[in-house]
C-alpha cells in the first residue's frame, strides 16, 4: 500500500462535434481526447476521472460511439480504471430514464468506464489504496441543491477518513463565471478531499489544489483560443496525518491552430473595410489554420455587406475562415478638415462620377435647387437663380459629361 494516490483528469472531449459543419473537426475532436488519452496512460495514474461532455450531441452517431470506444480503450489496455459523470451536451437524466440508459451506460457495459449518476462508489485500486469516487450529473442552477441532496443522503460515508473522497461534477463555479450560483466555499466546507470540474472549457486551479478543471480537450468555441494549448492534469492525493494534501500537475499538447484578429476600423469606406480584412487573412493565414477575424466599425459609403465569400479566399491555406462583420451604416463621416462644399464635391465624385472640373458646378446646381424649393424669394433673387441654371444646362462640358453619362 502506499500513501500517494495519482488521479489522472481529462474533460469536455465533445466527441462528434462537426464545428463549422465539417467532418474533418470530429475527427480534430478525436484526435486531441486520443492525445489526452496517451498522455494519461503515458503517467500511469491510478485512475483516471472524466467530469462531462463526453460527447458533443446527446445522441451521438455511430462513428462518434467508435471514437470513444478507441479513446477510452488506450486506458483499458493499461489497466487504468475511468470514472465518468454526465455534462450537459450529454443526455439528460431524464431522457436516460425514459430509454433506460444513455450513451455513457454503453461504455460501461463495454468495460471501458463507470458511470456515475448522483452515486459514489468505493475503489480499490491496484496499489492497495482504496478511493471513494462520487459522481454527480449536470443540473444547471440546481446543481447546488442536487449535491446538497447527494452529500446528505450519503453524510456517513462521506465522513469517513478511511479512504479520499473524489467528487466528479459538471458545472461553473464563480471563480470561472461570476454569474454561476455554486462557490468554490461551498465545495470546500462539504469535506471533499479532491474535486474534478468539468463544464469550463479552460484551466482552472484553486489555491489549495483540491479542486481542479483541466478544460476541453480541444477548443470548443472561440472564446478559449488565448491558450493555444490543450491540458490534461495529474492530481497527486498524499496521505498527512488525518488528511490528505494535494498537488496538481498540468500536461499540455498542441491541436488544430487557431488564429484570430480584432479590427476596430472606425468610420471607413467598404472598399477601406474590405482591404483591411484583406491584409488581415493574408497575415494569419497559416496551413490547415482555423482563422477568424471580427470587425467593428461604421461604413460611410454604402449599406451593402462585406463581401465575405471573396475575403475569405484571401487566406489560402487556412483549413477555415469566419469573418464577424459587426459594421453599421454612418453615412457621411464628419470632418472638420474640409468645407461643406468641398464634402459635397467629393461625394459628386466618387458615387455619381462627375469630373473633379465640373463637380464645383454640380454643387452650385444642387445648392440653387434647395433654394429655388426652399426658400421664399422675390422676383428679381428667383429669376437670377434660374438664369443659373439655364447657364448650367447650355454649359458644354456638362452637357458632354451628360452625354457620357446616357
Amino acid at each position: 500500500m502506499t500513501d500517494t494516490i495519482r488521479i489522472g483528469q481529462m474533460s469536455d472531449l465533445h466527441l462528434g462535434h462537426r464545428q463549422y459543419g465539417k467532418y474533418d473537426r470530429a475527427v480534430d475532436f478525436f484526435d486531441a481526447a486520443a492525445d489526452a488519452a496517451d498522455i494519461l496512460a503515458e503517467q500511469d495514474p491510478d485512475l483516471v476521472v472524466v467530469p462531462g461532455d463526453l460527447f458533443h450531441r446527446s445522441r451521438p452517431y455511430p462513428v462518434d460511439q467508435r471514437h470513444s470506444i478507441r479513446v477510452f480503450d488506450r486506458l483499458r489496455q493499461k489497466d487504468i480504471p475511468v470514472f465518468a459523470t454526465r455534462g450537459n451536451h450529454d443526455a439528460s437524466y431524464a431522457w436516460s430514464k425514459r430509454q433506460g440508459g444513455n450513451e455513457l451506460h454503453v461504455l460501461e457495459d463495454l468495460g471501458l468506464l463507470t458511470y456515475l449518476e448522483d452515486q459514489f462508489e468505493e475503489v480499490s485500486l491496484d496499489n492497495g489504496s482504496s478511493v471513494r469516487v462520487w459522481g454527480l450529473g449536470y443540473y444547471g442552477n440546481d446543481t447546488g441543491a442536487k449535491l446538497k441532496d447527494l452529500v446528505e443522503e450519503n453524510e456517513d460515508a462521506l465522513e469517513k477518513d478511511d479512504m479520499p473522497n473524489i467528487l466528479l461534477m459538471h458545472a461553473y463555479l464563480d471563480n470561472m463565471i461570476p454569474s454561476a450560483r455554486l462557490s468554490e466555499y461551498t465545495l470546500d466546507v462539504l469535506g471533499f478531499d479532491y474535486v474534478a470540474i468539468g463544464h469550463y472549457h479552460g484551466w482552472w486551479v484553486n489555491g489549495s489544489e483540491t479542486m481542479c478543471c483541466s478544460g476541453s480537450t480541444e477548443h470548443v468555441s472561440a472564446a478559449e483560443w488565448d491558450n493555444p494549448e490543450r491540458s490534461v492534469a495529474i492530481a497527486s492525493l498524499t496521505k498527512k496525518n488525518a488528511s490528505w494534501e494535494t498537488s496538481i500537475e498540468r500536461f499540455n499538447y498542441p491541436v488544430r491552430p487557431k488564429k484570430r484578429k480584432k479590427l476596430e476600423l472606425g468610420t471607413v469606406t467598404i472598399t477601406e473595410a474590405s482591404k483591411a480584412v484583406s491584409e488581415a487573412l493574408q497575415e494569419l493565414d497559416e496551413e490547415d489554420a482555423i482563422i477568424r477575424v471580427d470587425v467593428t466599425g461604421k461604413l460611410s459609403d454604402t449599406h451593402e455587406s462585406l463581401d465575405i465569400r471573396s475575403l475569405t479566399q484571401e487566406a489560402e491555406k487556412a483549413f477555415h475562415v469566419t469573418i464577424e462583420p459587426q459594421m453599421d451604416y454612418a453615412g457621411l463621416p464628419v470632418r472638420e478638415d474640409v468645407s461643406d462644399t468641398e464634402l459635397m464635391e467629393e461625394v459628386f465624385v466618387q458615387r455619381l462620377d462627375v469630373t473633379e472640373e465640373n463637380a464645383g458646378k454640380w454643387v452650385s446646381l444642387a445648392n440653387n435647387m434647395k433654394d429655388i424649393l426652399t426658400e421664399s424669394l422675390d422676383d428679381k433673387a428667383e429669376s437670377t437663380l434660374l438664369e443659373m441654371l439655364y447657364d448650367f444646362a447650355d454649359d458644354e462640358e456638362i452637357q458632354e459629361e451628360l452625354g457620357d453619362v446616357e
